[in-house]
């Protein structure tokens, strides 16, 4: 009887280490249902053209629901996406169907401003962490704290199809910070990682904000603080359709040296972050076989190859040599 409870005890911590899954987060932005980019002219939903040359915002407390009422927080608690940077590595957790995902747009008042109970100043957190100082600034102040969202650009103030008028819309305020919980579909994409692709409606998210007349605001009242409620009044958060769709993996993928080598491969893409989730390089793998050079330091990475629909083909980790 004792061996048999050992076995059944070593088959079930082997289920459990089976079980762990690395779980990454796409939120890819989107403007009228096509990739955004930056310096790009868009038609809003009121009509108006603008080019919109910054737009960043905070995620933080990312909460994973699954397996019938499992709750899994999320470490670390705060990341920043941008347009060049909008999947990021959640950690290693025993998931295997997920329900839904819950997470704050902005960052928490407990690290936002000096009255946060686990607040630093921005000149103590390490260059790469996402509170540490940005280009363009995500920080107004001490006292002030975090910008939750920044967008500026220019728009068209007399209908002539050319964005002239410049602005800024740069959020402040604990109480602006907005909670979204959503049910999701996850990517199996392999046996060992879960992908989670959501889209931000960017155009949503700027829906009745008169940005031909706005100027520039940094403030955490008015217009500062209905942009922020737009996230939870209309569909600024989404999941697409083919969210757990993934087509065939590359037939071959592979770093030597400091070089990425690809064969069989059409119109895909790579993202290479370091193991804190922080982008390094990306390219484009549209030529049938290739390779890039990476220029990044000596050390261990995530590479990750992505189809059209920025769904992920493969994640591998490698240590790549400095060429």
């Amino acid at each position: 009887m004792k061996h048999l409870i050992s076995i059944v005890m070593i088959a079930a911590a082997c289920h459990s280490i089976s079980a762990q899954k690395d779980v990454y987060l796409h939120i890819n932005p989107s403007f009228n249902n096509a990739p955004f980019q930056l310096n790009t002219l868009y038609t809003g939903i009121d009509g108006v053209v603008v080019s919109i040359d910054h737009f960043n915002y905070y995620v933080s407390d990312i909460v994973l629901f699954h397996d019938g009422g499992v709750q899994t927080n999320v470490s670390p608690a705060v990341f920043l996406f941008t347009p060049d940077q909008f999947g990021f590595f959640l950690g290693n957790y025993n998931i295997q169907d997920l329900d839904s995902i819950r997470f704050l747009v902005g960052v928490p008042t407990r690290l936002n401003t000096q009255l946060g109970v686990e607040a630093q100043d921005i000149s103590s957190y390490p260059d790469t962490h996402p509170l540490s100082f940005q280009n363009p600034t995500m920080y107004w102040g001490w006292q002030i704290g975090y910008m939750h969202m920044i967008v500026g650009g220019d728009a068209d103030s007399n209908n002539d199809q050319n964005p002239d008028a410049y602005f800024e819309m740069h959020n402040l305020g604990n109480h602006n910070s907005r909670t979204i919980q959503m049910p999701v579909i996850e990517t199996n994409t392999n046996s060992s990682q879960m992908d989670v692709y959501l889209t931000c409606n960017v155009d949503e998210w700027l829906r009745d904000m008169p940005l031909s007349t706005v100027g520039v605001l940094h403030n955490q009242t008015g217009l500062n603080e209905s942009i922020m409620a737009n996230v939870q009044t209309y569909s600024v958060f989404t999941q697409p359709a083919t969210a757990a769709l993934n087509t065939n993996v590359p037939s071959s993928v592979y770093v030597e040296g400091g070089k990425l080598y690809w064969e069989d491969m059409e119109q895909a893409s790579f993202k290479i972050f370091d193991l804190s989730g922080r982008l390094v390089s990306d390219g484009l793998m549209n030529e049938d076989k290739g390779s890039a050079t990476l220029d990044i330091n000596t050390g261990y990475y995530i590479l990750i190859v992505y189809d059209t629909q920025h769904r992920s083909l493969l994640s591998q980790e490698y240590f790549i040599v400095n060429p």
